[in-house]
Order: C-alpha cells, then sequence, then structure tokens
C-alpha cells in the first residue's frame, strides 16, 4: 500500500460532479452574458469554487464562479482595451453604480452581466445584512484597478499619467484589493446562508483583508518574468528595492496571521473560516505551481 496520502475516491466524487455542474452552469452564462471574452478560465474556476467549498451545492456556487468569470473579464478588458484615463473612469464609475444602486446598465457586455449578476446576488436572503460590506468591498477592488492601471502606465508613458501617486510599496499594498478576492469570497457567504455571519465579521473580515494581500504577492511572485515584459503591469516586484524574498517573508507572514486569525473559529469548524483557509491553500497552489488560465476543458 503507498505510504502517500490521497483523499478517498469517494470524496473525489462529489467535488467532481460540482466541478461539472458549475462548469457546464459557467460556460452558458458567459456564451449569453460575456460572448466577446473566450480566454476565461472557466474549467478553473468551476473546479476551485467545488474543491474550496465541498460542503455547497453546485447552485450555491454558481454566483461566486461567475464573479471569477467576471473579473478575468474585467481584468483583461483594462488590460488589453483600455489605453484612456477617461474610459477607465467612466468604466469604473458605472460598474459601482450597478452594486451600490441596484439599477441595471446594459451598455456594454461587462456591464449587462454585472448587473444580471448583481440583481441574482440581491435577492437572495442572506444579501441585505451584508449588502454594506459587499459595496465597501467591491468599491475597494475598483480603487485597486484603478491604481493598478495608472502606475503601470506612469510606469510605462511617464509619470503624466501617475499624477497624485506615491509609487512605493506601502501605497501598492494598500490597493491590494486589485486582486478581486473579496469579489468572489462574499458572494460565497451571501450563497450559502448562514445567519452566523455577520456576528463573526469582526474576525472573517480580517483574514481575508490578510488574504488578499498575500494572494496579490504569490500572484505577484508568479507572474514577474511575464509581466517584465508587458506594456502597463503593476507588480510589487518592479518597485525600488523590492526583493523576491522580502515579497516571500510579506506572503508567509499574512497566511500565518490568517491561520492564528481563524484557528478559534476553525477547531469548532465554523465553515466560513475553513473556507477561507482552504481558498488560501487552493491560492498558494495555484500561484505556486499552475496558472489558473492553463487549467482550461473544450
Amino acid at each position: 500500500m503507498t505510504k502517500n496520502t490521497f483523499p478517498a475516491v469517494g470524496q473525489c466524487i462529489p467535488v467532481a460532479a460540482s466541478a461539472r455542474a458549475v462548469f457546464a452552469d459557467l460556460r452558458s452564462w458567459t456564451a449569453t452574458h460575456l460572448p466577446d471574452h473566450e480566454d476565461l478560465p472557466l474549467f478553473g474556476a468551476a473546479f476551485g469554487v467545488s474543491v474550496v467549498g465541498p460542503w455547497a451545492t453546485a447552485d450555491q456556487l454558481r454566483l461566486p464562479a461567475r464573479m471569477i468569470a467576471w473579473a478575468y473579464a474585467f481584468d483583461d478588458h483594462l488590460e488589453q482595451k483600455v489605453t484612456d484615463r477617461e474610459e477607465l473612469d467612466e468604466l469604473v464609475d458605472r460598474c459601482l453604480a450597478v452594486v451600490h444602486t441596484g439599477q441595471p446598465d446594459t451598455a456594454t457586455p461587462l456591464l449587462s452581466s454585472l448587473s444580471s449578476w448583481q440583481h441574482e446576488l440581491a435577492r437572495l436572503p442572506a444579501y441585505p445584512p451584508l449588502a454594506s460590506l459587499w459595496k465597501e468591498k467591491f468599491a475597494a477592488c475598483m480603487r485597486g484597478h484603478r491604481y493598478d492601471w495608472a502606475a503601470g502606465w506612469a510606469r510605462e508613458r511617464g509619470s503624466e499619467h501617475g499624477a497624485g501617486l506615491a509609487m512605493d510599496v506601502a501605497e501598492y499594498l494598500d490597493h491590494a484589493d486589485s486582486i478581486s478576492l473579496w469579489l468572489v469570497n462574499l458572494p460565497r457567504w451571501v450563497a450559502y446562508g448562514d445567519d452566523e455571519i455577520p456576528a463573526h465579521l469582526d474576525v472573517l473580515v480580517p483574514a481575508v483583508d490578510d488574504l488578499s494581500v498575500a494572494v496579490r504577492l504569490a500572484n505577484d511572485l508568479a507572474t514577474i518574468d511575464r509581466e517584465r515584459d508587458e506594456p502597463g503591469q503593476n507588480n510589487i516586484l518592479m518597485y525600488d528595492g523590492v526583493a523576491k524574498d522580502w515579497v516571500r517573508t510579506q506572503l508567509a507572514t499574512r497566511l500565518t496571521s490568517i491561520r492564528r486569525r481563524l484557528s478559534p473559529l476553525v477547531a469548532e469548524d465554523y465553515l466560513p473560516a475553513v473556507g477561507i483557509i482552504r481558498l488560501s491553500e487552493w491560492s498558494m497552489g495555484i500561484y505556486n505551481g499552475t496558472d489558473l488560465r492553463d487549467m482550461t476543458a473544450d
């Protein structure tokens, strides 16, 4: 018998079944709502949400998985299409209006798909207690995207594109929510429908904030070789005096903080806390080995 530790086959079957159902939903939803974005990591998104939340039904995982697809499409659009600050500000402001007002915007597929998604999220029973936090974290993500775009183009085209920016490490870390982790994780809590979550936000929110920074740093380590040669990129390893060893130390510090903070809830098998730990393990595994975009299926 092998000495290696593998999950039992019976444990894998429900996760595989859930991932298959979520993947089918993603293919249908993106074909309808994001037809111009064909290179999205749908299989990786479906498998990821199923692994992180193996206790959830495929129906509960639909909205988090769809937001992964939307976040990738939004990020691709900013990197590949937006070359003007006014265009960036208009798109971000309209996305914020959709989330903050609930009013649909059908001007573009990105806005129309976000409108449809927001409408579904807001109809769930667990949404009202988390609505203000959702709006706050969505705004923080958009703020991070504005910063990344401005800093990246300032480095590429000159300081006039980064007017008002310090362009230092502290400022970079303050905008780490551009990694979009909150955009995926908070909808999990809404979809799971756990009435106890508001009572634990004092622990859960700082843990996800730390994880956002950790995942951003892991992403930077994994992508720096590619991003150095791409115009408009913003990576912490492009900042003066930042070395990979320093980034790895900061990453380890954040992960340790997350585990320490969540340990009492994890000891009680509180699933939202367990989910954050599983998300951290999934994210670190992805950026240490496999690019999510490579996890595709025909």
